[in-house]
């Protein structure tokens, strides 16, 4: 049987008359579409989608072969078989639209992200931070150990053969978003949750509704993993400093990575984890207790983190000029939290440098909600800058970053990201390009022009 393709690019078998399904994705350069979009095609389906905004992501999917259009038009959709969108998408989208107006069938993402995972057994990570570090040590593990999972991560990580995507066989390793009610209704057998912060709760109906989703998501788990020291829920095993199954009493950190102390069933365990900070000690250390707890022999779990790195915008050090002590460092983190543990990662590992903090505050919601521990937080920085809210699709409702700044002397607010490129960089400093949007970009440029000199 031979294959054509037609002038729109869809192709077809000759001589069968079965159809290939065709599915098409908006705003497919998203972490999360990307990934799910890359399964479907490797699957058999035509894939194609749409993103008014180029990416690494949109420009991956055009090098293995989907058809990614950079503008939203009805002529995109015609003749496929299912959308998939987010609640982010406007009812006025005109892909949208001519899928009402023609029968298409239409799917949330999370609900198409459960049925491809329905097939194979499930290792799920989920909670408020950590949650791409965590499946990322979880899915290295599991390879390491012989398994041969798909994965389907939240960020990009050079251990996946696709950054934010691996085609395995049996098991899936996937990062569950908590921000939006439905991740509840996964039915993993194995769960890891790593900490609840009530965040996001803009999409719940109120704090109770928040707990009910996490207390049903346990149910429908076989196997669960919770962070002890917040006695919030309990599952088959646990994981803390002052309490749990298995227990941190020590870490030290040496050079860029850290040899941390483990009390487990097995008795005391040393942990050699090639990345730094106390967050990430946690991370690993909810890894250990499913991995042991579910047949692995604890020493080969431990040595499987021998050559983990940090996925992509997780404390990455994109400039390190040693002869100037100048370092550049990416980080993710957009919540207070995440922000405190990335600091006090920083003043860890360069005890004598300057810590500066670039930080773009991420969705209008969240800052309103917690711009007084941003300020609480932010102070332990020796030099902020603080940028304008990335939105994330949010309305402003009068909300705007000068709030943070307001309450911290010593910080300086950006009102445009191009402004960052005229700070002076100074020898004997670290600076943390910090937050969900797109401060990397800025970052970025900034890595290639001090590269220039």
């Amino acid at each position: 049987m031979g294959e054509k393709f037609d002038s729109a690019g869809s192709f077809e078998n000759l001589g069968n008359s079965e159809r290939i399904y065709r599915i098409h994705f908006l705003g497919v350069g998203g972490i999360g579409m990307s990934a799910q979009a890359m399964h479907e095609h490797f699957d058999g389906k035509l894939v194609s989608g749409s993103d008014p905004y180029s990416s690494e992501r949109t420009v991956y999917l055009k090098h293995l072969g989907i058809n990614v259009y950079d503008k939203h038009e009805e002529s995109n959709v015609e003749g496929v078989d299912e959308i998939v969108v987010t609640p982010a998408v406007s009812k006025e989208n005109p892909e949208y639209v001519y899928a009402i107006k023609n029968n298409i069938k239409i799917t949330m993402r999370i609900d198409h992200f459960r049925r491809i995972l329905e097939p194979y057994n499930g290792f799920a990570v989920t909670g408020t931070d950590g949650k791409s570090t965590t499946t990322s040590m979880l899915a290295n593990s599991l390879i390491n150990l012989g398994a041969d999972p798909y994965v389907f991560l939240g960020a990009l990580h050079q251990k996946l053969e696709h950054g934010n995507y691996r085609k395995g066989k049996e098991i899936a390793v996937y990062e569950l978003d908590e921000s939006q009610p439905g991740f509840e209704l996964f039915k993993p057998e194995y769960l890891i949750i790593t900490n609840i912060r009530e965040d996001h709760l803009e999409n719940y109906k109120n704090l109770e509704h928040y707990y009910a989703s996490f207390e049903t998501l346990i149910r429908n788990s076989k196997f669960v993993v919770t962070f002890a020291d917040e006695k919030k829920f309990s599952g088959n095993v646990s994981y803390g400093v002052y309490s749990g199954d298995f227990k941190m009493v020590e870490r030290r950190q040496d050079g860029f990575g850290q040899i941390v102390t483990l009390l487990t069933p097995w008795g005391e365990k040393k942990l050699l984890l090639p990345v730094p900070g106390y967050h990430n000690a946690l991370n690993a250390l909810a890894v250990v207790s499913l991995l042991s707890s579910i047949g692995y022999d604890i020493d080969d779990v431990l040595s499987s983190f021998r050559d983990f790195s940090l996925p992509g915008r997780r404390f990455n050090v994109s400039y390190d000029d040693k002869s100037r002590n100048l370092t550049l460092v990416d980080d993710y983190a957009h919540t207070a939290d995440e922000l405190e543990v990335i600091i006090k990662t920083a003043k860890e590992i360069y005890p004598d440098r300057k810590i500066v903090v670039v930080f773009q505050p991420h969705r209008y919601t969240r800052l309103k909600r917690e711009a007084e521990r941003f300020r609480d937080v932010l102070k332990d920085a020796d030099e902020i800058y603080i940028t304008e809210v990335y939105g994330a699709f949010e309305s402003k409702n009068g909300v705007s970053a000068r709030k943070i700044v307001e309450g911290i002397p010593k910080a300086v607010f950006v009102e445009k990201l191009e402004q960052l490129r005229g700070i002076n960089f100074e020898d004997n400093s670290v600076y943390m390009f910090v937050g969900a949007g797109d401060i990397y970009e800025v970052s970025q440029t900034i890595r290639k022009e001090l590269l220039k000199g």
